[in-house]
């Protein structure tokens, strides 16, 4: 894919070169972030160049992204990564999924104006709500950040969201992708293992449902866990003193952060994929995008009782929903499907094939072209 070199005039009248169709700031992310990926992936397949400032290995990109390696760290090192990464920008459209990074692109626009993409994935203040661990100032400036990204949003030339409810409410040209299932990413139908495993893609945290998946190994004897994802830092040091006294933590295996296409290798051949987030804010509203992956595998589901996973639950009975009360409630119930299915595999495949069924209305579902339509209109 060769480089396009293109003249564009700044607010001060100089010439910069702009060397590829769409940069993406994505200072806060590592490179196999599964949104980045699908982002990528659709404007490759516009035919779009691209650079992508963001963390992690190179060697998770996609072949002809140019790859502007950051430094990992705190909140304040991503928006300073942001600032700097907004001015090394050389694409003709700058899209950002980060709230510090629509914040960085705002302000360089005062300078030096840019045709920009707020990518808005969560709704920022609902995403606060679930942090109860923070300190009341740190609470108050996490607060003060959202609302400035949310404004910040709101005057990108296009402001995408992830679904109908999250804010910016109002926007001059706003756009709803969800996250849906990219088959892109997603392997075949395949049959169960004989020893029966689960499955978790995602945050991997104790509002994820972390606890809860964990207690249910403890009571689920002859299944195994897959776990992929970045494990919450204020998780890490109790994950750390399970894994030396729980007698489950051999059937754990956590893979931490993996690009699409091998954390969903994972899904060949598991059993269930595990859906326990706690009951909050955010997970009220939200829609958890992996039960639309786990099903788009043709894996049933168990999921806590929220409102929307309980409503394709009980359309497609392709799974089923437990309680949030407690993590140990959470998990004797999963654990008690779970068993009862190892013991009755007659009763499992009847959900399987539900799950199989299910599959086809997830499959096509995705629609990350839109946001590679939306870069092409701006450029």
């Amino acid at each position: 894919m060769g480089r396009r070199y293109l003249s564009l005039v700044n607010s001060r009248g100089g010439i910069r070169q702009a060397q590829c169709d769409v940069s993406i700031i994505a200072a806060g992310r590592e490179v196999a972030n599964a949104h980045l990926q699908k982002v990528m992936g659709a404007c490759l397949d516009k035919g779009l160049t691209i650079e992508l400032f963001s963390t992690g290995n190179k060697s998770d990109l996609p072949e002809g992204v140019k790859f502007r390696s950051v430094s990992k760290g705190s909140r304040i090192l991503i928006f300073t990564n942001s600032i700097f990464a907004s001015w090394r920008a050389r694409g003709e459209v700058i899209v950002t999924p980060d709230p510090e990074g629509a914040i960085a692109i705002f302000l360089k626009s005062f300078i030096r104006p840019s045709s920009w993409i707020a990518d808005v994935r969560k709704d920022y203040l609902l995403a606060i709500g679930e942090k109860q661990s923070e300190k009341s100032i740190k609470r108050v400036t996490s607060v003060l950040v959202a609302k400035f990204a949310m404004f910040a949003s709101s005057r990108a030339n296009t402001t995408i969201v992830a679904d109908d409810w999250i804010s910016p409410r109002q926007a001059g040209n706003r756009i709803v992708v969800r996250n849906a299932p990219d088959s892109r990413f997603l392997p075949a139908i395949q049959i169960a293992d004989q020893i029966p495993r689960a499955l978790y893609v995602g945050e991997v945290s104790a509002r994820q449902g972390l606890w809860s998946m964990l207690r249910t190994l403890e009571f689920a004897i002859d299944w195994h866990l897959d776990v992929v994802g970045n494990i919450a830092s204020e998780d890490m040091s109790q994950l750390l003193a399970w894994k030396k006294i729980s007698p489950a933590s051999a059937r754990v295996k956590f893979h931490g952060t993996l690009k699409p296409q091998d954390a969903w290798d994972l899904a060949k051949g598991a059993w269930v994929g595990l859906a326990l987030a706690e009951k909050t804010p955010a997970t009220q509203s939200a829609w958890p995008a992996r039960i639309g992956d786990y099903l788009t595998c043709g894996i049933p589901v168990i999921t806590t009782d929220l409102p929307r996973p309980r409503e394709v639950i009980i359309s497609s009975r392709a799974g089923a929903t437990v309680d949030i009360y407690s993590n140990e409630l959470t998990a004797g119930q999963a654990a008690g499907i779970m068993n009862s299915w190892a013991e009755y595999p007659a009763k499992y495949e009847e959900v399987r094939e539900r799950a199989v069924i299910e599959s086809g209305n997830w499959r096509n579902s995705a629609q990350y072209e839109l946001i590679a339509e939306a870069i092409t209109l701006l450029k």
